[in-house]
């Protein structure tokens, strides 16, 4: 979808986490836009 919109989007292995561990930016997000989501047991 993201790329269908014009987006170069990839798929990273290893998610968010390895993205960090690489040392990859990331762009801080203000709190009112944090959405919690369920957890599920």
């Amino acid at each position: 979808m993201l790329r269908e919109e014009g987006f170069n989007a990839f798929v990273i292995v290893g998610g968010l986490a390895a993205w960090r561990k690489a040392g990859n930016p990331l762009e801080p997000v203000p709190r009112d836009d944090l959405v919690k989501l369920p957890t599920f047991s």
